[in-house]
């Protein structure tokens, strides 16, 4: 390469001119190496910057997914007790299956008192009933702290149904588990002609009676053992 340089800037000139004239176009040479290389260098992070920023808009402006429409809740059939919201340490209870001991050994009143009596009692605010599925389990009875601690509750209702000559008579307890005493005992006696009438006057009244123990029970009262045989 030097000789082509030599030879460009000609022959017959004293050594330092010479020497002169080669740096000279040495230094171009350079120059345009470094200009060459520099534009390289710019169109490269051009390109990179474009695609950034290509890429940048492409998700700013992409059309969110559309969210599925929420599906409108059902209303509630007649008749059904709607979902609350459980309020941490709220008194819990269970209704076990009530024990039918008339002589007929017909259960289905029995069955639909319990019923009655879970609906009435899951009404009340600030208290939570356990479900009958759940309750169901101990038909048969055993110890009530034992069932309990099971099912999470701190009360038990529990009771019997008898049935004779046209009247019925249901006897509820009001159960304190933690201490297996009862708060309050219940007798309700009616004649057996109207069955969905008696079963929900019974439930209405057990679950006030309730409803008033628990009260009482929450801010400490002395809550004595009563004996109730109210008539209507």
């Amino acid at each position: 390469m030097a000789d082509a340089i030599v030879s460009e800037v000609g022959v017959g000139i004293s050594e330092d001119e010479l020497e002169r004239k080669l740096e000279k176009k040495r230094a171009k040479i350079r120059s345009a190496w470094i200009a060459f290389v520099g534009r390289i260098v710019a169109q490269i992070m051009g390109a990179v910057a474009t695609i950034s920023l290509g890429l940048m808009l492409v998700q700013k402006y992409q059309s969110p997914v559309a969210a599925p429409a929420p599906v409108p809740a059902e209303r509630a059939p007649h008749g059904l007790v709607p979902v609350r919201l459980i309020t941490p340490g709220e008194p819990s209870l269970a209704v076990l299956p009530l024990q039918n001991v008339s002589a007929d050994g017909e259960t289905s009143f029995a069955r639909g008192m319990t019923d009655a009596l879970i609906t009435d009692l899951a009404q009340l605010d600030a208290v939570r009933v356990v479900s009958r599925t759940s309750s169901a389990a101990y038909e048969k009875g055993g110890p009530l702290p034992q069932i309990a601690r099971e099912l999470g509750v701190d009360f038990i209702v529990e009771g019997a149904v008898t049935k004779a000559d046209g009247r019925v008579r249901i006897a509820l307890r009001l159960i304190d588990a933690r201490r297996d005493e009862p708060l309050v005992s219940a007798s309700y006696d009616r004649p057996l002609r109207q069955t969905l009438t008696v079963q929900a006057e019974v439930a209405g009244a057990m679950a006030r009676t309730v409803r008033d123990a628990l009260a009482a029970e929450s801010k400490g009262t002395d809550v004595a053992t009563r004996t109730l045989n109210p008539e209507r």
